[in-house]
């Protein structure tokens, strides 16, 4: 039987050859354990002293996949043939003093050995991948070995290393090359083969999960169903937020003397009678999160402008922020008042802004307050809000946040962002909704017509 390099493998194939660094989070049966065993036999048969590490989540497991290097190499043509011993935990090639060497991932997996190139296979359902890696990654430092991680997703594990690296490398915030094979890159698979899978998958299979939970599971079509939570973990009704992104769409297009439309998303034009209200969240570190303001419509709970960016600096930030909130006529405002936001706070001070909201009530201290009390305060008001559809959030990118809310159960239910995601922008709308109440709504009153009169 030939290797078929279906597309996606090709591509793989190419990578193998030019990065050293390599992240794959995959659909299952795409061929990829096939394709890196045969890498694993080729580096072996052509580089002397080469030593390649295969680690998989057990032992079974771990022999499976040396024992298809083996397989592959039973039916090379007799030219690549090469002397070696073997057996279920290593190929051995005498005359070049390489190996391929299987561990299952135990805790002390690999330790003592230094590879040439390590493989982790079904990487996310290691039990002890973090210490794996950790044992791993000075060899691949000091030596300049070449690690690849490949793993189809557990749903069950809001985070875990081989999504945080796969996320930060997305990011850009480290250097591995992040790559994605989705259920349709194998031949074959349609719609219609998804739906028939989806129908016939066995009840003992589902593993606790929802039919729709194991097929975005195992046979995601984008990497955003890959790393979505199941709805168990995820602190908002996922539904709705499907339905919200019917509510996405660009900023319009707007003229106003000093404000940059490129930093100040502009949704809804200012309407004179309406009350808004402003919060901000003031980024930490420049790339490490996003700096956001969000300006609400207090009646209607739709966003009407926004700033989401992780590059601007604080007195930046505060400078954009109050061009945009005289837009709107200067409504009450509440930035959080954390170590960066203070920045914010003072420099908006200095520019003038005084429509502040106050932690107290002799009105010392301006902005939000983050602390165990008002972050229940905040969750306690924005879920509902969100769940019943009392909020509207046109960018689709701080919406999209709201998916990698959960509730870490590892934190006694703690709502927060997914290891290596964002949650800037739902603390800002959280924000304006918990202190919705302190906009003062206008009242319309209409005076009744006392005389009329035409003069020609």
């Amino acid at each position: 039987m030939n290797f078929e390099i279906w597309d996606h493998l090709g591509a793989i194939m190419l990578e193998l050859h030019r990065s050293r660094l390599i992240a794959i989070m995959k659909s299952r049966q795409v061929g990829l354990s096939w394709l890196l065993a045969a890498y694993a036999l080729w580096f072996a048969r052509f580089h002397f002293g080469a030593n390649i590490l295969l680690f998989s989540k057990g032992e079974d497991e771990a022999w499976e996949l040396l024992a298809k290097s083996g397989r592959i190499m039973e039916y090379l043509p007799q030219w690549m043939q090469s002397k070696n011993t073997s057996n279920k935990n290593e190929i051995k090639f005498t005359e070049l003093l390489s190996a391929v060497k299987a561990f299952p991932a135990t805790s002390t997996a690999g330790v003592s050995h230094t590879g040439s190139l390590l493989i982790f296979d079904e990487w996310e359902w290691h039990p002890y991948a973090t210490e794996n890696f950790k044992q791993a990654k000075p060899t691949v430092d000091a030596a300049g070995a070449q690690l690849i991680g490949c793993f189809t997703v557990d749903k069950t594990k809001p985070d875990s290393l081989p999504k945080t690296i796969f996320k930060d490398a997305l990011a850009g915030r480290n250097d591995f090359v992040p790559m994605f094979v989705p259920y349709m890159a194998r031949p074959g698979r349609d719609e219609e083969w998804y739906a028939y899978t989806k129908r016939n998958t066995p009840e003992l299979d589902l593993e606790n999960l929802t039919r729709e939970q194991y097929m975005l599971q195992n046979y995601p079509r984008t990497i955003e169903e890959a790393l979505r939570p199941i709805s168990t973990l995820a602190a908002v009704d996922l539904d709705v937020l499907e339905d919200m992104k019917v509510d996405c769409h660009a900023p319009i297009r707007i003229k106003s003397a000093g404000l940059d439309t490129s930093i100040c998303h502009i949704y809804r034009d200012y309407h004179i009678g309406n009350t808004y209200i402003a919060s901000t969240d003031t980024s930490h570190g420049v790339r490490k999160d996003y700096s956001v303001t969000i300006i609400m419509d207090a009646r209607t709970g739709y966003v009407v402008a926004d700033i989401l960016n992780n590059i601007i600096k604080p007195d930046e930030l505060a400078m954009h922020t109050v061009k945009m909130l005289e837009y709107y006529n200067k409504p009450i405002w509440w930035p959080e008042d954390n170590d960066q936001g203070a920045t914010t706070i003072m420099k908006a001070v200095e520019l003038g802004y005084t429509h502040f909201g106050y932690q107290d009530k002799g009105r010392t201290m301006r902005g939000w307050k983050t602390d165990s009390k008002t972050r229940n305060e905040l969750w306690g008001a924005l879920i509902p809000a969100f769940d019943n559809r009392q909020i509207v959030i046109p960018n689709y990118e701080g919406l999209m946040q709201f998916y990698y809310l959960i509730r870490n159960a590892n934190k006694d239910g703690r709502i927060e962002a997914m290891q290596g995601k964002n949650d800037d922008y739902p603390i800002a709308v959280g924000i304006c909704v918990a202190k919705m109440g302190s906009a003062k709504l206008v009242k319309k009153e209409y005076k009744s017509i006392q005389t009329l009169s035409f003069r020609s």
